[in-house]
């Protein structure tokens, strides 16, 4: 049975094409008259998907804004205008601290519909208008597991930390490794001890606030994710 939404749209055919991590894809349409159509997505429906960046809004810290600024600064040096043409930026220049004028040219820019992440649009958004994605928020998006709370959970972090010691077993199965992944404090005392290690809990919840590069497949994120988490109860997973 046809959709009647696409068919009260007079809608003919339907593909679609879905590339990288980020999971976007352009849909393309013919109507009953064989022209050809494609929906467009915004900016900010786009980043909702990256596994490594995050759009700076109104609430974000001035120290993110400062970064995002001098790039976009330091990418228009030289040039006869800037790129966005953005008031007062001839006199904003040589200064290190974002201006008003400028989050809202990058705010104004996330209801940009854009066919996918390959648009030049998104790309100056990306590489202007944005801040790394913490490891935790990353996580956060995971099915079925959880980063491990800092307080009130000891038995997940102790089991946690079991699952770490593991990891670093010789390939005899008995003896633990000299060094550890992580250059956990005191892991050459603590190691045969499975009664949960205070420093590898910091070293966890650290690790977690640390910038994701690529993306799941990131070394750091697989780590976290194997050794700082817990499953989720079922009233979580809703």
């Amino acid at each position: 049975m046809g959709n009647p939404a696409l068919a009260k749209a007079g809608i003919a055919a339907l593909s679609a094409g879905c590339v990288g991590t980020g999971g976007y894809c352009i849909y393309k349409f013919h109507d009953s008259h064989g022209n050809h159509m494609e929906l467009t997505t915004s900016i900010s429906d786009l980043f909702k998907t990256s596994q490594n960046k995050v759009l700076l809004t109104n609430s974000s810290t001035s120290e993110e804004w400062n970064s995002a600024w001098v790039g976009y600064r330091d990418a228009n040096k030289g040039k006869d205008s800037d790129e966005w043409k953005i008031s007062g930026f001839s006199s904003k220049s040589a200064e290190d601290n974002a201006f008003q004028e400028f989050k809202d040219a990058c705010i104004s820019r996330y209801s940009i519909k854009v066919k996918g992440i390959e648009d030049r649009s998104y790309q100056q958004v990306k590489d202007w208008c944005t801040r790394a994605k913490k490891i935790a928020e990353l996580l956060s998006d995971e099915e079925g597991i959880e980063l491990i709370p800092e307080n009130q959970a000891d038995q997940d972090w102790k089991t946690s930390w079991n699952t770490y010691r593991e990891a670093h077993k010789e390939s005899s199965g008995t003896n633990y490794k000299e060094t550890d992944t992580w250059t956990v404090t005191n892991w050459s005392q603590d190691k045969a001890n499975d009664t949960l290690s205070t420093n590898f809990k910091s070293k966890c919840l650290e690790q977690s606030k640390k910038d994701i590069v690529n993306g799941k497949e990131d070394d750091l994120y697989k780590q976290v994710k194997n050794w700082c988490t817990r499953k989720k109860s079922p009233l979580q997973r809703g």
